[in-house]
């Protein structure tokens, strides 16, 4: 008999290493044992969904805002997969929960990743490029200073918008000349 820590009394254990009373193979050479991300099957099933503002020319020390939003009554939550994006020179991205911006911006359609389904995502998208900071309340999940270049923020799932609840992602530009920068998003939804 064996003792485990968080139970009430002792605990009999009869599958043991040494006298098992059933083993099998469950990933062997023959059939390995495959991994698929969450992503990948959720772009199987057509809830996986990307965004993107294109490349967009930023004033000196201008803003390039990017927001999703869950609506309220969706029934469906977003988990948050990746942010990416890039710019010829000096830019901080800040991204920030239940932050918005009021200005209309514009309108993004999340693309769904599987081809052969339709456009259908719940979720509503918009961005805008202005010199001064749009963005208005939110709470700041985390800053990165990127030099130049491409820069890729992996959440895999790991942020959620429920109903009701937006997410802004916004890059500043930091030198005092027009810079090129692009914000891009990908998430998933499911029920909830």
């Amino acid at each position: 008999m064996a003792k485990l820590g968080f139970q009430k009394g002792p605990v009999e254990v009869f599958n043991t290493e040494d006298q098992p009373l059933y083993t099998t193979n469950v990933s062997t050479l023959e059939t390995p044992t495959v991994v698929i991300p969450i992503e990948g099957l959720a772009a199987k099933d057509g809830v996986f969904y990307a965004l993107t503002t294109d490349s967009i020319s930023v004033v000196a020390n201008g803003f390039l805002t990017l927001q999703l939003t869950n609506p309220a009554g969706s029934g469906t939550q977003l988990f948050i997969s990746r942010i990416s994006g890039g710019a010829s020179v000096n830019t901080s991205i800040a991204v920030l929960r239940n932050a918005t911006f009021p200005q209309a911006g514009t309108s993004l359609i999340p693309r769904n990743t599987n081809f052969t389904l339709p456009d259908n995502s719940i979720a509503t998208a918009k961005f805008i490029s202005q010199v001064t900071d749009p963005t208005v309340g939110g709470v700041n999940l985390n800053t990165v200073v990127q030099p130049s270049g491409l820069f890729i923020i992996e959440y895999q799932g790991r942020i959620i918008l429920n109903p009701n609840t937006t997410m802004v992602v916004r890059m500043t530009n930091r030198t005092n000349q027009t810079n090129l920068l692009s914000l891009n998003m990908s998430f998933w939804q499911d029920p909830l």
